[in-house]
This record gives C-alpha cells, structure tokens and sequence, in this order.
C-alpha cells in the first residue's frame, strides 16, 4: 500500500464514501436587488450547468512543479496541464500577506475594497490603554487577528450563495468565525488545538453542528507517525530517534496534521453533498518552504549543523508537493468530468527572506474542465481574476466594482459569448447583510497562530 496516499497512510482510515444525492436541475433566479438583472442559469428540460471545485494551493511555485512534472511525479497536477489550461497567476504588487492576497482572490478585489489588509489589525495606545483599564491584558499586549467580520466585500462563495447555490468552504485564511452560507463553512481555525476553546460556542464551522465532525476527523501533529513523515525524509530507525531528529520535523507534524485535517473534513464534506460550488485550501506547501527552502543558510530556523541532516531534510519540499498532489488527485476523481477545476496559489516562492520576503511574485494557476481550453497557455492573469473566471463559469457576469476579469486564455468560447450582453452589473455588493461587529474578535486559539507566524519568519 502506497504510504503516501492521503486517505490511506498509517495512522489515517479511509473516510467511507456515503451514497450521492440525486442530482437535481438547477435553478437560478438572481434578483440582485436594484434592477441588476436576473440570471436563470437551468430551468426545467435544461441542462445544468457544471459545477465548481477550487483549490487553493498556498505559495505553489513552477520552479519547484515544473521539475517534479518532467519526473512524472505529480500525476493529478500533470493532468490538470495537459488536458487544461495552465500559467503563472500574478500576485498584489508589491508583495503582501497570504490573508491579504487570499482575500483578493475570494472577492476580485483590491485590498482596500475588501478591508483584509494584515493578520492583525493594528492597535494605538489607546486600545491598549482601554484594555488595560478593563483588566484584559491579552488585549492589552497584543494585536488582535483579522477575523471574518471585517471583511467589507463579499467572497464567491457568498455570491454565489446568494444566488441559490449550493456551496462547502474549508480552510480559508480569515474565515473565523464561521459566516451563515448557503451550504457549509469550516474555518482556518479548525487546525488549531480544539481544547483551549472549553465549551464555549467556538464557531468554526457553520452550521455549529459540524464541529463535531471536524473534531472526528481532526489530526494533531502528536498523532502524526513517523511512518507517515517518510513520506518527506528518508526513514530512520525508529527505535534510536534523538531528540535532535525529532526537533527538525517537530514543524513537519504540524504542517502536515492541519493539512490533513482540511483535507479529510473537505472530502467528507464534499463526498456527502457534491455542492455546485467547493473550494478547499491547503496552507502545507507555503509553510514547508519557509521551514525547509533555505536550511543550509546560518539565519535560517532549521539550519542544519551537518551534511547528514541537510541529506535528511532536503527532499522535504518537492516531497509536499508530490503529497498536496495526492490531496488534489483524491479531489480530482471525485469530482468527475463534468466539473470545472480551478487550483491556484496565491504567490510563488523563492527563499532568501523572512516572511513576505521568501515570496515571488508568479504563482500558479491550472484549469480543466467542461468550460475549459484543452492545452491551453494562461498568461497575464493575476490573482484578482479568479472570481470573475468562478462567475463566468455559471455564466454571471463581473461586477464594474471588481478589480479582476475572467481568464479568457483558458475558457471556451461559448462561456464569454453566454454572457453576451450581461457585463455591465453595478456590483454584487447591494444584497450584502447590514450590521454586525466592525471590531476584531479574539479567540481561545490567538496566541498559537501568533506563535506559527512567528515560527514562519511573518512576525518577530
């Protein structure tokens, strides 16, 4: 048995597959408020239109892929170029934070459209000293995280819901707490220690109800087997391990435990209901480059202290992406031909830097589908044109107020001629729920995320 098959490493059962629904036709009927326009998208005797699986890839780099496909060592990433489209995605300039770019990608906005502009948000001594006065020192000695209330633009998946479809969100930076979707919603927070939020409502998943599922379906890097780390180091005795050996993959169990667990509650998730849009997003290959890209430099957290140990780790990085393939190809299969895929990063990587500093400007970007040129070259496309593409893919139109367009290298000409003369909506914003908190929200988990930022070279 492949040990690197994400659904069957030791330690991992198989999730069982759980009978489909029965497809229904789909109906759409957008009254987006304000005259701007109704979209009907199937009727009754129509057909449906494909559905959407998007898969984000944080920090995936060509200069890395481009190797491992020549090795034919990534069978769902080579699928995805050679039977669709494929190029660099150009990310904001100049280069910010993933949560920023992420944010841009959701919405096909700018950062200043869509209010997520950090991982925290910036207190004055004022804040503070209210803190202070108040007895919560947390408050008082730390910038509190961006948290989801913020957000001042809609992301696809509300749009979309909006708009009567069904739609499952897992992973997704700056997602907490849950917001009410049309569908399912499990937050970024999800990775990190379920124990410290008691019994308080912890709102990481909406509904509420599925917290349970994720703390099922949950790893924690304790759990993770060193049968399953020689999926990225070569194997060791087992029985001899030093204390050194376990401190230079301490991270590794941690990178990998949170992308196992995105992904095992995504393909539950996904498994159960097929919703007509899906979009699940792995943190593993941005966080296992900032560890592992440069460890023979001295400045490095990792730095290796002999040629044994540089042996022992430097296959870490290509070894992520042979496994977030797996991720992929899992997806791949259980979507089926009639879905139009999307995987992306949201900046590629280079090393040499701390934080923002290791980034590159060009991404990746890889299409296949229904709606989708077959060996297709993407070029000029940026990270605020995944959204429109989403929306021109169900045949909706990008609003005036989105700073992105639809990546028309990679669509099939039937796709931009259906939206013929519907490109002109105002926004998408005007059925946008009023209200709510427009201060930041702290959590139980605050200071772990605060220390794996740290951990990654982000904050000092």
């Amino acid at each position: 048995m492949d040990p690197i098959r994400p659904h069957t490493a030791p330690g991992d059962p198989l999730i069982q597959r759980p009978r489909r629904r029965a497809r229904h036709l789909l109906r759409l009927v957008a009254g987006v408020a304000l005259g701007l326009g109704v979209w009907t998208c199937a009727g009754a005797g129509e057909k449906p239109r494909p559905k959407v699986l998007l898969i984000g890839v944080d920090a995936g780099e060509w200069d890395v892929l481009g190797p491992l496909l020549d090795q034919k060592r990534v069978p769902a990433f080579a699928k995805l170029r050679d039977t669709g489209a494929s190029g660099k995605l150009r990310s904001l300039e100049p280069l910010t934070k993933s949560p920023v770019i992420w944010a841009s990608i959701a919405t096909g906005k700018v950062p200043k459209k869509h209010g997520v502009s950090d991982f925290f948000v910036k207190q004055g001594e004022r804040e503070r000293s209210a803190a202070r006065a108040r007895g919560d020192s947390a408050a008082a000695e730390s910038d509190p995280m961006v948290t989801s209330n913020l957000w001042r633009a809609r992301p696809i998946w509300d749009i979309l819901g909006s708009l009567g479809k069904k739609v499952g969100v897992v992973g997704w930076w700056t997602t907490w707490p849950a917001q009410p979707v049309n569908g399912s919603l499990i937050t970024d927070y999800v990775q990190y220690d379920l124990a410290d939020w008691g019994a308080r409502d912890t709102r990481r998943t909406y509904p509420a109800s599925l917290d349970s599922l994720v703390a099922a379906l949950r790893r924690t890097p304790e759990s993770v087997s060193w049968a399953e780390l020689f999926q990225f180091v070569p194997a060791i005795d087992t029985t001899k391990v030093t204390e050194r050996q376990k401190s230079l993959v301490q991270q590794l169990r941690w990178i990998y435990a949170a992308d196992m667990t995105f992904y095992r509650v995504a393909m539950h998730l996904y498994r159960a209901s097929h919703p007509e849009f899906f979009t699940v997003y792995f943190r593993g290959v941005d966080e296992v480059s900032h560890v592992y890209w440069d460890i023979d430099l001295p400045n490095n957290s990792q730095f290796v202290s002999s040629d044994a140990e540089y042996d022992w780790l430097k296959r870490i990085v290509p070894n992520y992406y042979v496994f977030t393939d797996r991720l992929i190809g899992d997806f791949l299969r259980e979507a089926g031909p009639k879905t139009n895929v999307i995987v992306c990063s949201d900046h590629g990587f280079q090393g040499g830097g701390k934080g923002v500093g290791a980034h590159k400007v060009d991404g990746i970007v890889l299409m296949m589908g229904p709606d989708v040129m077959r060996d297709a070259n993407i070029s000029g496309a940026t990270v605020l044109d995944i959204t429109p593409t989403v929306l021109a893919l169900y045949g909706l139109p990008t609003a005036l107020d989105m700073d992105g367009r639809p990546i028309e290298d990679a669509l099939m000409p039937g796709v931009m001629k259906r939206l013929g003369h519907e490109k002109h909506l105002a926004t998408y914003e005007t059925a946008r729920p009023k209200g709510g908190s427009e201060e930041p929200l702290r959590s139980p988990v605050d200071e772990e995320l605060r220390e794996r930022l740290r951990s990654l070279g982000y904050i000092q």
